[in-house]
């Protein structure tokens, strides 16, 4: 009899089932593939050759997690990327967003002096917006009441009301609009509206991209706010630290073993039942599955109100992302040559500009994909040695947009083509070795 079972070893499941184990509780997780990790995880397709196959930059791991768990001790290692973005326009110009402020804002003057200005204000409005926000991150969301509490007490959140007013409105905010507010240069939105539709299918312009842009910001790496980094052997890194945090504090973890169902008796979970029919009693059930999996597959006998199910069936989950990871004989030349630059550090970005991203959406309402997608290179190898041998370099490409769909299995070739003809119009070198594309649905199976 186990206290706690956790269901799934993605890194939720086993940051949950670390504490639960660290607080004395005997505790067990299961997980469907050989591997924990879920999205999280680190593959060697070719040999030698690592790549992050979901997951493929850190920054909103919070630090407390990282050091209450001793992640550190077990492993965990990240590399800043900086620059953290890269974008090359048609026009032949370039920008670099570095996390040096000042130094960004150099970058940004080439473009417009007055949005240089304007980035500053842009970066003092999401750290009060953080300031904001912060105190909820680790808690349970708010009551109304707790809400009237903080607003009749914002002294104490050194934040004044009107931009308390602008805070709100992020919640609800189009990222568009908010860009047109505070820059003019379409160069520098570009750069900067790529985090408020990730993973998301919605345009910068759809109302609630804007807290989507500032859920990115909220994050850090080794210290440095809104910083992102790779973690080192990819992202497995993240995910076997864990593991092994698990193990230390005692947690016991069942690889390749799927559960079928949580059982409920008089309203009461008394354990779950593997694929192969085997049950497993325990005092409660946590579970790292999506809501639709585990109220309407692993909860299919017990007695949910329908209403519930069927608010629970009507979630929207449809992935719109896609991934393709390769390895390359020789870095990218975006102009600068093809030894290591500082836009091989970075996330190369390919949004020449707002309207390219709002195109690439409306593309996808009407087509079923973009024509022309956006997306972000990574080429880890170009500050982790782990990941690929000398004079290999593994690269990583997230872009959207191409929805949840069986008939897109027989599309896959074609749209990789697609994705790279795209990216040689600025890099015409870009030639891997070998590739492999990743739509929603594979990711999902």
């Amino acid at each position: 009899m186990f206290d706690v079972i956790v269901i799934g070893g993605g890194h939720n499941g086993l940051v949950c089932a670390s504490y639960l184990a660290k607080a004395g509780l005997k505790v067990a997780l299961f997980e469907r593939r050989e591997i924990v990790g879920g999205a999280c995880v680190t593959e060697e397709p070719w040999p030698g050759i690592k790549v992050s196959m979901g997951a493929y930059v850190l920054s909103l791991l919070r630090e407390e997690i990282i050091q209450e768990l001793e992640l550190r001790r077990f492993g965990l290692k990240v590399y800043i990327k900086d620059p953290g973005m890269f974008l090359p326009f048609p026009n032949g110009k370039k920008l670099y967003l570095w996390c040096d402020t000042k130094k960004t804002k150099k970058e940004i003057e080439k473009f417009s002096k007055k949005d240089a200005d304007g980035y500053e204000r842009w970066q003092s409005f999401w750290s009060s917006f953080a300031s904001l926000v912060e105190p909820f991150m680790l808690n349970p969301p708010p009551t109304l009441k707790d809400t009237k509490e903080l607003l009749t007490n914002l002294d104490s959140l050194e934040i004044d009301e009107i931009n308390l007013l602008n805070s709100l409105q992020v919640f609800a905010r189009d990222a568009k609009s908010m860009l047109d507010s505070y820059f003019e240069s379409e160069e520098v939105k570009a750069g900067l509206c790529l985090d408020s539709v990730v993973g998301t299918f919605a345009a910068p312009s759809t109302p609630g991209t804007a807290y989507v842009l500032a859920h990115h910001v909220l994050g850090s790496v080794n210290g440095v706010q809104g910083a992102w980094g790779y973690v080192e052997g990819g992202m497995g890194g993240v995910t076997q630290a864990m593991k092994k945090a698990a193990e230390h504090y005692g947690v016991l973890i069942y690889t390749g073993t799927e559960v079928d169902e949580i059982l409920v008796k008089n309203g009461k979970v008394e354990g779950i039942k593997l694929k192969d029919g085997k049950t497993i009693q325990s005092k409660a059930v946590v579970s790292n599955a999506d809501p639709k999996t585990t109220f309407l597959k692993l909860l299919r006998n017990a007695e949910l109100e329908s209403d519930f199910k069927k608010r629970v069936n009507s979630l929207k989950s449809t992935g719109v992302s896609f991934k393709m990871v390769g390895y390359l004989e020789e870095l990218p030349d975006f102009g600068n040559g093809k030894s290591l630059q500082p836009e091989h550090i970075a996330s190369e970005v390919i949004l020449p500009s707002v309207d390219y991203a709002e195109q690439a959406y409306r593309d996808a309402l009407v087509y079923g994909y973009s024509k022309k997608p956006w997306f972000e290179v990574n080429i880890q190898s170009s500050v982790d040695p782990t990941v690929a041998p000398q004079g290999k370099y593994s690269f990583s490409i997230f872009g959207q947009y191409l929805p949840y769909d069986k008939k897109l299995d027989n599309f896959k070739e074609e749209y990789a083509t697609l994705i790279l003809d795209t990216l040689r119009e600025y890099a015409p070198n870009f030639k891997p070795i070998k590739y492999q594309l990743l739509t929603a649905l594979d990711i999902e199976r």
